[in-house]
C-alpha cells in the first residue's frame, strides 16, 4: 500500500527534535511494508519554535503557509496513493478534505495545537471545517481525551456526534534511546549538584516561568533545555530571582534530542508546567528513561 504522510512537522537534521513522533510512525508502517511517501512543509512559516511565533516575528510567513498548503494538496491529488495520514487538522487535513475522496483512505491525527486553532475559530467556519474532516476521513485521532472533547464542545451536536463516529483517542508513538551512563555523568557534572529540568520551547504557552518560580520556591536547581522568543524574559526572571531567593537556573538552549534526553535522564525529576498539551512528549519521554515527571 502507498501511502502519503503530511506533516508541518519532520526534522530537518539529525537530532532534530521536531516531529520526531511523526517520523516514529512512518518508521512503523515502514517496517509494516507500506510504501511511505513524506510531504512535509519546508516552508518559512512551520519550524522551530512553531507556526505561531514564527507568523508573529514576521507575518509574510503566513504567505509561505499558505503556499504549503496548495502544495501539499496538488501532491496528494496526483500521486498515487492508496492512504493518506495527515498530521494536524489544520493546516494539513482539512484542505485535503474538501478536495473530496478520489479513492483515497483518509486519517487526521490532532496533537494540540490544531485543536487550539479550530476552537478560536469563528463559530460557523469552525462547525464548517469541522463537518468537513469529520465527513471525509475514514479515522480521527486525537492524542488525547480531552481534545477530542475539546473539539466536540464547541460545534453543533450534529457536528459533534459525527466526529465521535469516527474518532478514536491514541497517542503517537514514540522512539526513546537510553542515553549512555558516560553522557548522564558528564550532565551531572556540569551542574554540580541535583537539579531538576525542564524540556520545552521558550515560547508563553509553555509556562517555563511557572516553572522557575516553583524551583525557586522549593529551592531546586533548575535546568532550562530549549530555547525561543522567550528566552531573554525567563533569564532575567531567573536572575531575578536568584537575587532574592537564592536560586539557580541554568539554561542550555536548544540542543539535539539525544542530548535533550541525556539531560531528562541525569536529572531527579521533569517539570512540565504546560497546560497546553495533548499528550506530552516530554513526559512520556521521561517516564520511559524511569524519571519522575512534576506537573505544576
Amino acid at each position: 500500500m502507498r501511502v502519503a504522510l503530511v506533516t508541518t512537522s519532520w526534522p530537518r537534521f539529525d537530532g532534530d527534535p521536531s516531529g520526531h513522533f511523526v517520523e516514529a510512525e512512518a518508521r512503523a508502517l515502514t517496517r509494516c511494508g507500506e510504501d511511505v511517501v513524506v510531504i512535509a512543509a519546508d516552508g518559512a512559516a512551520f519550524g522551530w519554535p512553531g507556526v505561531a511565533a514564527r507568523i508573529e516575528e514576521n507575518p509574510w510567513r503566513a504567505a509561505s503557509a499558505a503556499a504549503w498548503v496548495v502544495r501539499a494538496r496538488g501532491e496528494i491529488a496526483r500521486g498515487r496513493f492508496d492512504r493518506v495520514i495527515a498530521h494536524w487538522a489544520v493546516p494539513c487535513a482539512w484542505p485535503i478534505a474538501t478536495g473530496g475522496r478520489a479513492g483515497r483512505a483518509l486519517e487526521v491525527v490532532s496533537h494540540g495545537g490544531d485543536v487550539r486553532l479550530v476552537a478560536r475559530m469563528p463559530r460557523v467556519m469552525r462547525a464548517h471545517v469541522v463537518r468537513t474532516i469529520a465527513r471525509r476521513v475514514e479515522a480521527w485521532r486525537f492524542v488525547a481525551a480531552h481534545l477530542l472533547d475539546a473539539i466536540v464542545s464547541r460545534v453543533p451536536s450534529d457536528v459533534g456526534r459525527a466526529v465521535e463516529r469516527v474518532a478514536r483517542v491514541e497517542a503517537c508513538a514514540i522512539e526513546v534511546d537510553v542515553p549512555t551512563p558516560a553522557a548522564i555523568e558528564e550532565k551531572r557534572a556540569r551542574v554540580g549538584t541535583p537539579f531538576a529540568v525542564c524540556v520545552a520551547r521558550l515560547v508563553e504557552s509553555k509556562r517555563v516561568d511557572a516553572a522557575i518560580a516553583w524551583a525557586a520556591r522549593e529551592r531546586v536547581t533548575l535546568v532550562v533545555v530549549g530555547d525561543g522568543p522567550s528566552r531573554p524574559k525567563l533569564e532575567a526572571r531567573a536572575r531575578e530571582l536568584g537575587r532574592e531567593l537564592g536560586a539557580r537556573v541554568v539554561f542550555v538552549g536548544k540542543v539535539p534530542r539525544d542530548e535533550a534526553l541525556a539531560w531528562i535522564a541525569a536529572s531527579e525529576g521533569v517539570v512540565n508546567a504546560s497546560r497546553v498539551e495533548g499528550a506530552s512528549t516530554v513526559e512520556r519521554e521521561a517516564m520511559a528513561l524511569g524519571v519522575a515527571v512534576r506537573a505544576i
